[in-house]
Parts: structure tokens; C-alpha cells; sequence
């Protein structure tokens, strides 16, 4: 059975309340999201779309039979990502938050392969990033940026329990919810035709085998990991390892030759 690493509970624990209903798709919250993460210039770009997650764009809001729904890193409790991730850059903060420290990160894309939203992306520097709850934000005492920005309520920030609370006095009215007691970014709606379809879209469905083998390396230390799990630096020097090994053998096996003729 493979080893995995604890993951800490938080102790100050934070989410935010997405509420499908007052969302009017109007792209604040990632306009806000792109400049605090310093990519706003982006939103210039003809070829700018809010609707896709990307290694510099955090947040998105799609729209499914007439609902807008941001989408972004729900937080999970259950944060597999960071179970999974060899080098210790995937952490689940104090805060709730789960973020990828992209120094550290070598560009495996393990995270991104056990991810049920698929919300981890990679950048050009090959390294993966997604959203950090604006976690400098919240240690100041300040909502996320997406929080703040939005115009008509539609997100709310506090403590996760407080969230859950109001999610549930949602549920006693009818609506429906999403995330509760799972993540720290938590849906309540109305329309379950348009969740389910939002869900069908982002929801990835995974191979068994590969994830059996992505939890079980590097403990099965038989068989070499995929190029993809070494990232590019990884890459380049298993290739180059690779070679000399090669041209090394290809060496003995000629004075072998050579000696066999004296």
C-alpha cells in the first residue's frame, strides 16, 4: 500500500457562499481576480476569454442554460492534490486554503491528474497554478478579491461555518447547495438542471489505473515515472542521464569488441 503525507486540518477556517442566483455574470470578480494576480493586462487581449481557467487566469464564469456560475479551486477538505504531490508544493494553509507554492512546483501535472474539477493549470514556465483564496488577503483581514468586487452579493466570505450555516438555512428554504462540509467554496441554487449541466462540463472523470499509479509512485521503485511526472527541468536530465548511460554501455560494449580481436 502506498505511503501518502498528512494533510493539517485548518485552524482558522474560511470559505466563500456562491450564490447562482444573484449572479449576473457581469466578470468583476475576475477582473479583480487578474489584478490582484497582476495579469489584468490580459483582459485587453482580443483573445482573452473569462469563461476558461488558464495558469494566469484563476477564476471563470460560465454560463449553463442561462445561469452564470464562477468557477474556480473549490478548497476541498479532502485536498488529494496535496496528498498527491512529490515535492511538497501543493499545502493546505491554516486558513482553509489549498495552494500550489509555484517555486517549488517542477511541473509533474499529479495534481492536476487527481484534481475531480480539474482546476490546477499549467503556465508558460510549465509550472501549475490555480487559486489561493487570496490567502495574503484573508491573513490581513480582507475578503478574497472576487469577494469584494462582486456588485450584487453573490459571494460571500467568512468563517466556513458560518458559510455552511447559511447554506443550510438555504436548503430549509428549498434551494439546493453544493460543497458543503466537502469544500470551502460553496454553491447554493435553484436551478439543479443548470448545476448538473456546470458539474457534467467541469467534473472530470478519472482513469482508475492512472490514479492508482500516480498514488502509488514513487513507492514502486521498479519502474520509472512517466516523462510527464518528472516536469520540464525533470525531463531534461533524465533525457540526459538517459544518453550518457547509453553512449557509457555502447563504450564497454566496444572494448569488449576490441579486446575479443587481440
Amino acid at each position: 500500500m502506498s505511503e501518502t503525507k498528512p494533510v493539517a486540518w485548518p485552524r482558522r477556517d474560511y470559505g466563500v457562499l456562491v450564490d447562482l442566483d444573484k449572479c449576473n455574470g457581469c466578470g468583476k470578480c475576475v477582473e479583480a481576480c487578474k489584478l490582484r494576480n497582476g495579469t489584468s493586462y490580459e483582459l485587453r487581449y482580443k483573445t482573452f476569454s473569462p469563461t476558461e481557467l488558464t495558469g494566469t487566469t484563476w477564476l471563470s464564469v460560465r454560463k449553463y442554460s442561462g445561469v452564470s456560475t464562477p468557477y474556480r479551486c473549490f478548497h476541498c477538505y479532502s485536498a488529494v492534490c496535496a496528498l498527491v504531490c512529490p515535492v511538497n508544493a501543493h499545502i493546505v494553509t491554516d486558513y482553509g486554503a489549498v495552494i500550489i507554492q509555484t517555486d517549488k512546483c517542477i511541473g509533474c501535472g499529479r495534481c492536476a491528474e487527481v484534481c475531480c474539477y480539474g482546476t490546477p493549470r499549467q503556465g508558460f514556465d510549465r509550472r501549475y497554478k490555480k487559486c489561493d483564496l487570496c490567502i495574503d488577503r484573508i491573513a490581513k483581514g480582507s475578503p478574497p478579491a472576487c469577494v469584494e468586487a462582486c456588485p450584487t452579493g453573490a459571494l460571500k466570505f467568512g468563517p466556513v461555518a458560518e458559510i455552511y450555516r447559511q447554506a443550510k438555512e438555504e436548503e430549509a428554504r428549498g434551494r439546493k447547495t453544493y460543497g458543503v462540509e466537502l469544500t470551502h467554496w460553496v454553491y447554493v441554487y435553484s436551478n439543479e438542471e443548470a448545476f448538473r449541466e456546470f458539474l457534467d462540463d467541469v467534473a472530470r472523470r478519472k482513469d482508475p489505473e492512472k490514479i492508482r499509479k500516480i498514488l502509488s509512485f514513487p513507492v514502486e521503485r521498479a519502474t520509472y515515472p512517466p516523462v510527464s511526472y518528472l516536469g520540464i527541468e525533470g525531463a531534461a536530465v533524465a533525457t540526459a542521464l538517459i544518453a550518457f548511460f547509453g553512449w557509457r554501455q555502447s563504450r564497454i560494449e566496444e572494448k569488449k569488441k576490441a579486446g575479443s580481436h587481440e
